[in-house]
């Protein structure tokens, strides 16, 4: 009966068997040997296809008497979800560490023209769903606590997922994905389901406290912050970026890709093709120290091609990149205190693609140390982009400097609202509060309220005084302003050219700090310490050639940046006392077993 009932070529019911009863339905994960008919089958019947499951992922199959009656595939949570996001109440740097905690249910498929088998999607849903968190810990060594959907409501109704106990939050905006980014409007917004898979899901999720090892493994990023001992690796870390490239032909994984560009960089060899001809150089015990395919034939490990580190490069998703930086560096400086903010444009980036062509990035002013970058497309939008950074990274406790540019009201407001501090620069785009501060008479207010940095001399002298007072309430109109600052700076070049003369500029700063934090000669170097960001910008300029890269379309231009901002902080956090950046840099070109400890350690293959 089952045979008659069931098209062989069509691998679909055209009509329920006679004796078929959901009692004798299993559910279960397919085995290896059943992953590529389920692929070709997915691929096949699906309206939009199937090609592969980004990251980690499940594939479920409900089978009948060994006749497969229904498919559906599971894969980490979107990268993005705003009113997912707001429903849990995480904020962004707990999305960027949780977020594997989620499983997407990003295909379901029933092998039957509708109404053939009544009931039977809303058995398989409900069967997964209560085996898909012990599933997933015994496949990928954690487990989940939340399941999300996305589907088309002009197709589908969601009875099922409502039947099953599932929550609407609303509807997507209706962008589809363009290199990387969700920038191309299609005008059909999907709704969104979830369903915790236990009571207390949206609370973990939003915790502010590490989880408990029940629901992470010991090496979560949870706990690699509070234990040094349990810090990932950045090879571990790149480890977990989506791979979105055909499954077909490849070889390297995306972190053994990832790895050669950064060796390659701190080796100060610039570009696909030089990092090509680095991994050439590579002995067969670091090549397999960073993960690189063996070829089952020779036995060798293979280096990695020019025309594969081109493809990843351009295909790598910029957010989980830009979230590599920002966890590597998190847990290699938790007590970095300041930290300058300022937009940089890649010069050699194509404008008029849809790739993003500028960043925004914070910077550590004592070590140097990238903590967070962000990339952005739109002119102008680099006051929206810091915005979107500071909502990405726990500030609580920081102070952030920042140049004239942002000077506004609500990014004050935004750093205040993160439980942080600011330090502005005020110049005459900010026309009345620039005009308030030029009108002071400062030599009144300069006893006990001054201070100045010592003579400077390498080619040129140099001074900075400061002077500062506490303004009246509601004289300056920003959020939480408790000091106001004159900086002066004198500079002579000691061998000057013709013509050229001494300078004395005056700027003006406004800071939420009150004079029990900081003092004079504290706000001065602070406003001195921001040109860490400045000296971050040139050295990805200068020293690793950002400008000149002939990368132009795409997510090349910005992935490339990340990469030069990633291997910045690897070099700075592995920097031996008193060594400059040139000096880490030749020891990593001439010593490369430092340098792939660096980047891979703890390492699954230590080299010997």
């Amino acid at each position: 009966m089952a045979l008659q009932s069931h098209d062989p070529d069509e691998d679909i019911f055209l009509e329920k068997p006679a004796d078929f009863s959901l009692e004798e339905v299993e559910v279960r994960l397919i085995t290896p040997m059943e992953r590529p008919r389920w692929d070709a089958v997915m691929n096949k019947h699906h309206y939009i296809g199937f090609h592969r499951l980004a990251g980690q992922g499940l594939r479920y199959v409900a089978a009948w008497r060994g006749q497969w009656l229904a498919l559906a595939g599971w894969q980490g949570g979107a990268f993005k979800c705003k009113p997912r996001d707001r429903w849990i109440g995480w904020k962004k740097i707990q999305q960027f560490r949780r977020l594997d905690l989620i499983a997407n249910n990003t295909r379901f498929l029933v092998l039957a023209k509708p109404g053939v088998f009544r009931n039977l999607a809303s058995f398989f849903l409900s069967a997964m769903t209560r085996r898909l968190a012990a599933d997933w810990q015994e496949v990928h060594g954690h487990s989940v606590l939340m399941a999300e959907t996305f589907f088309d409501p002009e197709r589908f109704t969601g009875t099922m997922y409502q039947a099953s106990g599932w929550q609407k939050l609303g509807e997507t905006k209706g962008y589809a994905r363009s290199n990387g980014r969700y920038t191309n409007p299609h005008g059909k917004p999907k709704q969104i389901w979830v369903r915790c898979l236990r009571q207390d899901a949206r609370k973990l999720l939003a915790s502010p406290e590490p989880l408990p090892s029940a629901v992470r493994p010991p090496s979560s990023p949870d706990q690699v912050a509070r234990d040094p001992e349990l810090m990932r690796s950045l090879y571990t870390e790149l480890a977990a970026i989506p791979d979105y490239r055909r499954a077909q032909g490849r070889k390297h994984t995306v972190a053994c890709v990832l790895t050669i560009h950064l060796l390659a960089t701190m080796a100060n060899m610039k570009g696909c093709l030089a990092a090509a001809q680095f991994a050439k150089a590579l002995s067969q015990d670091e090549l397999k120290a960073i993960g690189a395919w063996k070829n089952p034939k020779t036995g060798l490990y293979e280096p990695v091609a020019k025309s594969t580190l081109h493809r990843v490069v351009q295909s790598v998703d910029p957010d989980a990149l830009e979230a590599v930086l920002h966890r590597y560096a998190q847990t290699r400086i938790p007590l970095a205190r300041a930290l300058a903010g300022d937009g940089k444009r890649i010069r050699g980036a194509n404008r008029n693609g849809d790739g993003h062509h500028e960043t925004v990035t914070l910077v550590d002013h004592t070590s140097g140390v990238p903590v967070a970058m962000l990339g952005f497309a739109d002119q102008g939008g680099e006051l929206a982009a810091l915005h979107d950074l500071l909502d990405r990274i726990d500030i609580q406790g920081k102070i952030i400097t920042l140049d004239a540019l942002h000077t506004v009201r609500k990014t004050a407001q935004r750093i205040l609202d993160g439980g942080a501090d600011y330090l502005m620069a005020v110049k005459s785009n900010a026309r009345e509060t620039f005009k308030f501060l030029s009108r002071i008479d400062w030599e009144l207010v300069r006893d006990g309220h001054h201070a100045e940095e010592p003579a400077k001399a390498h080619g040129r002298l140099e001074q900075r005084t400061i002077d500062v007072m506490t303004p009246l309430p509601k004289a300056i109109n920003y959020p939480g302003v408790r000091q106001i600052a004159r900086v002066q700076r004198y500079r002579e070049t000691l061998k000057p050219a013709e013509g050229q003369t001494p300078s004395n500029e005056t700027a003006y700063l406004i800071t939420s700090l009150d004079a029990s934090e900081a003092s004079p000669a504290e706000l001065l170097a602070l406003n001195r310490g921001h040109w860490s960001v400045e000296s971050h910008h040139r050295q990805r300029d200068t020293t690793f050639g950002e400008d000149a890269c002939m990368t132009r379309t795409g997510n090349g231009p910005i992935n490339r940046a990340s990469l030069n901002a990633i291997a910045l902080a690897v070099v700075f956090t592995n920097q031996s006392e008193g060594e400059s950046l040139a000096e880490t840099l030749r020891r990593f070109q001439l010593q490369r077993k430092d340098a792939i400890r660096a980047v891979c350690e703890p390492s699954p293959d230590p080299i010997d």
